[in-house]
Parts: C-alpha cells; structure tokens; sequence
C-alpha cells in the first residue's frame, strides 16, 4: 500500500556498489530525493519486470528531478550483472545480508503473498515479458518502495501485500512533485 510517510528519517546504512565500494545512504539523497527500490530475489520475474518500468519512465523520473537506485539482496558482482543484462541506466546496489532491508522494514510475505494462486496469472504475464531468472535469496521477501527527500527523511512509501505490487508510476511522480517543481521538458 503506498501512502505519504510521516517524514520518518532513512536509516543510517550503507549499500555495496557494483564495484564492491561501501556507499551511505546519504550520499545518495543529498543532492536530488531518491526513489529507492528494494527488488526481491534474484529471479523474481515480477522484479525484473519492474526494474524495467523503473529504466522506460527513468528520463520522467530526472525530469521530474529524482534519482532512481534499486537494491538487489545479492552481492555486488550480481548487482553489477542485473545492471548489465537488463541495461539499466541507474544505480543497482547489493545488500547481501539484507541489513538495510530490515533496517528500512521491508515486509516478508507468507507462502499465499508470494505464489498463491491469486498471483498465478499476473506471473504468466510478467515470465511472457521478462523471463525467468534463478530464485535466488529470500523468496519470502517482498519488495518495497520509498522516496526519500534531501534531508533524509522518507516522505512516501509503498509496502505491497503481494509479490506482484508495485507502485503506480504516477503516484511516485505525484509524490515526487510535492518536493520540487518538475523540470522544463
């Protein structure tokens, strides 16, 4: 579900680069409000999906002056392949132990959350567009989404109650807007 966060602070953590270079959150945020993407697992088709929502509105996304940086649970080569095979042009980061998933509480789901039979049908349609890819990590883990501005303090978030959920494009625009005056096209 996505709403606008209290202003809570973003954790204080660092996340490995794909160079394998421990970088703080707070460089990340301190010149532009960063969207920051938690994927799921390796291999999640819905993810991979996502990912390449993320990079086809990215230009929409620094238009509207936000960077965009998704996080990965594997390590940083893996961080670096995902980048590469999916050709984005924004920074994936690796947190193999999933310390910053847990510090910024992004849900885990139950068997029914993430391949109940619900679900079936939207997998088909993402596995068509994007391919399977090899589970790897915590299959239990959801994704998550959050906005957090220049002054470290997260002022939208989306939690989903499935595997298949993500935010709508535009809500994170709208939210996004509230920060700063969009950009001259």
């Amino acid at each position: 579900m996505s709403h606008y966060a209290p202003f809570v602070p973003a954790p204080r953590v660092s996340l490995i680069n794909a160079q394998g270079e421990s970088i703080p959150l707070s460089q990340m945020y301190g010149q532009r409000p960063l969207l920051l993407q938690f994927s799921r697992h390796l291999g999640c088709v819905f993810c991979v999906d996502h990912a390449k929502q993320l990079l086809k509105n990215y230009e929409t996304f620094q238009r509207h002056k936000i960077d965009v940086a998704l996080v990965i649970m594997g390590e940083a080569e893996e961080a670096r392949k995902f980048r590469e095979a999916l050709k984005l042009t924004f920074p994936v980061y690796a947190d193999p132990d999933q310390s910053v998933y847990r510090a910024f509480d992004v849900p885990r789901g139950n068997v029914w959350q993430v391949a109940g039979p619900h679900l079936w049908w939207e997998g088909l349609k993402a596995l068509t567009r994007s391919g399977i890819g090899v589970p790897k990590g915590d299959l239990m883990q959801l994704s998550g989404t959050y906005l957090i501005d220049t002054n470290g303090l997260i002022v939208w978030d989306f939690r989903p109650a499935t595997s298949v959920e993500f935010p709508n494009i535009d809500e994170i625009l709208v939210a996004a807007d509230t920060l700063s005056p969009i950009a001259d096209a």
